[in-house]
């Protein structure tokens, strides 16, 4: 009876396991490449040896190019573009792993010196000059990290809820950090269409604003092979540890705008860039959570046009 138990329990365990591998490596989410969204109407796409680069481009005067919030793609920008190009050059771009831009270099590494990479190598490609560089989240950090490794080729920073003040995140994200269990998560989570729309739920206050177009664009390109398999490699490669360090010997001009209600990054967060970058000009809004761009755009749009306008 004994080894009758042992064997049973043996096999259940090696099916478990079997199960599980074959969950984060065998099985692949349908992938929506069939998804064409309405915006952009005028998108381009701009060739390097790392990656063809997804974009828009819109205005006039002096540049400045904001990155793909997090996970996200140049969608997540839709209602700062058009104010913002009233008096400058903007170009939203996503970067490997967002939206619709395609890897080429499959030595690339999905860390800081992989991201801040792929911002020269499109800053360089476009012909931009020492443009304002901003990002939302994630890509908040990358665009800290990138003035903090090339302070001579950024004139401005603005930083919406970014990550780099902090060396753990939420656990949704630290769950990725762990084989199997990361992709296992990601497989079957976050390649969900309801769990997006759960998520985007979470990191809005007003959530009423969250439409089923938005699901779909946060959703769908998601799915795609390198977007879905990019999150965990980034939650495993990324390490602020070094932007936190250089925080105090960061002299561009810096934004940094947070909301009260962030269920992502805690704004506590907010007043470590106060603390350790005291040039920095630090705002806190209340009622917004981590979709600064979408929750709040009213406010973060007349606080980036006034700091844009100061530089």
């Amino acid at each position: 009876m004994r080894t009758r138990t042992l064997v049973v329990l043996a096999t259940t365990l090696t099916l478990l396991v079997c199960a599980a591998l074959y969950g984060a490596y065998g099985y692949r989410p349908a992938r929506q490449s069939g998804y064409r969204p309405a915006y952009p109407e005028h998108a381009q796409f701009l060739e390097t040896p790392l990656a063809r680069f997804h974009y828009v481009k819109q205005g006039t005067g002096s540049p400045v190019v904001l990155l793909s919030p997090g996970a996200s793609w140049v969608y997540g920008w839709r209602r700062q573009l058009p104010e913002l190009a009233r008096e400058h050059t903007v170009y939203v771009v996503d970067l490997p792993g967002q939206g619709f831009t395609t890897l080429k270099d499959r030595g690339f590494t999905w860390d800081l010196d992989g991201m801040t990479e792929a911002i020269g190598a499109f800053l360089d490609a476009a012909g931009i000059e020492r443009p304002a560089l901003g990002g939302l989240s994630w890509s908040g950090g990358w665009a800290l990290a990138y003035a903090q490794r090339h302070p001579g080729r950024v004139a401005g920073l603005l930083l919406l809820a970014p990550s780099g003040a902090a060396t753990r995140d939420t656990w949704v994200y630290e769950i990725m950090k762990y084989p199997v269990i990361g992709e296992l998560w990601n497989n079957w989570f976050y390649a969900d269409r309801s769990s997006s729309l759960e998520a985007l739920k979470r990191i809005h206050v007003h959530q009423d604003q969250v439409t089923e177009e938005d699901v779909d664009a946060f959703w769908a390109p998601g799915t795609l092979d390198d977007n879905l398999e990019s999150q965990y490699l980034l939650e495993r490669g990324l390490d602020w540890r070094e932007t936190i360090a250089a925080m105090p010997r960061t002299t561009t001009p810096a934004l940094v705008v947070w909301g009260r209600q962030d269920t992502v990054n805690p704004v506590g967060q907010a007043r470590e860039f106060r603390r350790l970058m005291p040039g920095a000009r630090v705002h806190e809004l209340d009622g917004c959570g981590h979709a600064l761009t979408t929750d709040c755009p009213r406010q973060v749009n007349r606080l980036l046009a006034d700091f844009l306008t100061s530089m």
